[in-house]
């Protein structure tokens, strides 16, 4: 059975992986061309703020929207 706390300790650690997958992406934005940075600015970054709102949320439904997100992210960080 799945608690609370385990739940957000789940979303806390997705969180810390989105963050870092951010952050890497966001350096090789810094190089990459106008494309990309639309892509990011209007697809994946407004996806990375729902995450951290569903985060504080902290339920089962928001580790799923997460791990969805942090799946998009690592697919943008390998495209590049």
């Amino acid at each position: 059975m799945t608690t609370k706390t385990d739940v957000r300790k789940e979303i806390d650690m997705a969180i810390d992986d989105l963050e870092q997958l951010a952050d890497e992406v966001r350096v090789k934005l810094h190089l990459a061309g106008m494309d990309a940075r639309d892509l990011w600015g209007k697809t994946l970054e407004p996806r990375l703020e729902q995450a951290r709102r569903h985060a504080k949320e902290a339920t089962a439904s928001s580790k799923a929207a997460i791990d969805e997100t942090v799946k998009a992210v690592r697919e943008f960080a390998r495209a590049m």
